[in-house]
């Protein structure tokens, strides 16, 4: 099996994501849906892992076990499914499933592509909670007092904020990942070519998924906090989990690729998603703001085409939003989704108190990247006993 090699600037390939456009503004949803907020603020019990999670069977938790078990095989024996990596469930606070697949060693940090992207959102939420950055409407160019001027200098790039970064709705004329490759290959200051970006619109006006601003995010990150990002990230987040297995590549400036260079063991990314179920709380501490997730929700976009399989998907904060149901209207999303290059997922599932993770190698196909979203609705969900 392949794996990319740590510590260098990787290049990352566009996934099928990349393609998925927004709708108009007057489309946007203008509020959460309050009962789903509730789940993540009121559902399940005080359990948090140490060095180790708690473990139970699937069908103690409510799981279907027969399900799980020809899910289990299916992926063992079928052709397609082959770049499969890693398997772990958390239900109810219990680690009810954690396989591997192929040569894939669990205690190894496994690439996450743009998964890193959900983290690098987190990171901006802990550091407003830590109170190095005041809120989302503070101005991305703040941030750089160092570039005192910048290309396609503009008012509508003046107004670029942080909550435009993490929706993806800077405004800049960055249509889909082809301009990816340029900044993996320009040898010069990559967070001034992103900054130097000519705009299309004003912010807030246009979904755009662009890589180059989360790289930006780091940047903005370091400057904001006066830490290395990786630093800041073990102090305030990882270490507060008992996250140990973090590992980045590096992008510009030794700053880490805040974009797709984060490794993590399938089992600690899961714990990523269990500090969403439980609404930034961790132990009593709250690692990010209480009303973080209810911001996601609010400011999500529906997209106008619909994700892989026709199911109905958002984007906000730097994730992705699915419904439980692939049938039910686009604005109906319940399930918060982290999604890397290769078939990389971190599902969260708070109506069902549910993280789910799966990683894939990267011998993936187009086709066979988004495997595990289309397992998530052929066997995943209908295995939760309702």
């Amino acid at each position: 099996m392949r794996f990319l090699v740590l510590f260098l600037w990787v290049v990352f390939v566009s996934s099928k994501a990349d393609r998925v456009i927004a709708q108009n503004e007057k489309d946007w949803i203008r509020a959460p849906r309050e009962d789903l907020v509730a789940y993540f603020k009121n559902y399940g019990d005080n359990y948090f892992p140490k060095e180790a999670w708690r473990t139970d069977t699937p069908q103690s938790q409510g799981l279907d076990g027969g399900k799980l078990q020809d899910l289990v095989r299916k992926i063992r024996n079928n052709r397609i499914l082959r770049p499969i990596t890693s398997l772990v469930i958390v239900k109810n606070g219990y680690l009810v499933v954690n396989e591997r697949f192929g040569e894939y060693e669990v205690s190894k940090p496994h690439t996450l592509q743009s998964v890193t992207k959900s983290i690098t959102s987190t990171l901006v939420g802990v550091a407003i909670q830590q109170g190095f950055i005041q809120g989302l409407d503070q101005k991305i160019l703040d941030f750089f007092p160092e570039y005192q001027t910048v290309e396609n200098d503009e008012s509508a790039k003046r107004a670029m904020n942080l909550q435009n970064a993490l929706n993806m709705r800077t405004g800049q004329a960055w249509t889909g990942e082809r301009h990816l490759g340029p900044l993996n290959q320009y040898k010069g200051d990559r967070m001034k070519y992103v900054l130097d970006y000519e705009m299309e619109l004003a912010p807030g006006k246009k979904w755009h998924y662009n890589s180059g601003i989360a790289i930006l995010v780091g940047g903005l990150l370091q400057n904001a906090t006066g830490m290395d990002t990786k630093d800041f990230a073990q102090q305030f987040l990882f270490g507060p989990l008992s996250i140990k297995s973090a590992q980045w590549s590096w992008g510009h400036k030794g700053i880490p690729h805040t974009g797709g260079g984060l490794f993590l063991t399938p089992i600690d990314l899961a714990r990523i998603g269990y500090l969403y179920l439980r609404n930034g709380c961790w132990e009593g501490q709250q690692i990010f703001p209480e009303d973080w997730i209810h911001g996601i929700l609010t400011n999500a976009v529906p997209l106008v085409k619909k994700f892989h399989g026709g199911i109905p998907a958002g984007y906000g904060g730097m994730w992705w939003l699915l419904p439980l149901e692939k049938t039910k209207t686009k604005n109906s999303f319940d399930i918060l989704m982290a999604y890397g290059h290769w078939g990389q997922f971190l599902f969260v599932i708070p109506q069902y108190d549910m993280v789910i993770v799966m990683t894939q190698n990267d011998s993936a196909t187009y086709s066979e990247e988004i495997g595990p979203i289309k397992l998530l609705y052929s066997h995943l969900l209908p295995m939760v006993k309702k």
